[in-house]
C-alpha cells in the first residue's frame, strides 16, 4: 500500500492534469502518447511493438490505433514480411497534430516538476528506476521489456 498507493494517487494526479490539458481536445492522453512514439521513430511500427513501447496489452493498442485511424492520424500499410501485422505509420495531419499539442503537455509536465530541485527529480528518477527493475524480476513480461 505505501508504494502502489502513492504510486496510483500520482497517476491520478497527472490524469487529472492531463485531462484538463486534453479536455475537449483533439487526442486523449493514451492516444498522444502512441502518437508521440511514432513521431520519433524512424521507421513505420507494428501494432506489437507499440503496445511494449507504452507498457500496454495489445487489446488496449489495438483499440487505441483504430481510434487514431478512423480519425485518419496513422495509416496502416501491408507489411510485406509479415502478412499479420500492418505498418503504421503517422498520417501528415497526426505529425501536425503532435507537432502542434505535445509541446503543451512538456510544458504542463514541466510545471508540475517546477516545484523540485535537480537533485530531487533525479532521487525521484532513480526510485521509479529502481522500482521498475524489481517488477521486472517478477514479472512474466520481463523477456519482452528492455531492462
Amino acid at each position: 500500500m505505501e508504494v502502489f498507493g502513492r504510486l496510483r494517487r500520482l497517476q491520478a494526479l497527472y490524469d487529472l492534469e492531463m485531462d484538463s490539458l486534453h479536455g475537449g481536445g483533439p487526442l486523449s492522453a493514451a492516444e498522444l502518447d502512441v502518437l508521440v512514439i511514432m513521431r520519433h521513430a524512424e521507421e513505420p511500427m507494428i501494432a506489437r511493438g507499440l503496445a511494449m513501447l507504452r507498457g500496454c496489452s495489445r487489446a488496449a493498442m489495438s483499440n487505441i490505433l483504430a481510434k487514431l485511424e478512423r480519425r485518419e492520424l496513422i495509416n496502416r500499410d501491408p507489411n510485406p514480411a509479415d502478412r499479420r501485422a500492418s505498418l503504421i505509420r503517422l498520417s501528415p495531419e497526426g505529425i501536425a497534430l503532435v507537432d502542434e499539442v505535445f509541446p503543451r503537455r512538456l510544458a504542463t509536465e514541466n510545471r508540475l516538476l517546477s516545484d523540485l530541485t535537480e537533485g530531487e527529480r533525479r532521487t525521484i528518477t532513480q526510485a521509479f528506476d529502481l522500482l521498475i527493475r524489481a517488477m521486472l524480476r517478477q514479472s512474466p513480461l520481463s523477456g519482452d521489456v528492455e531492462h
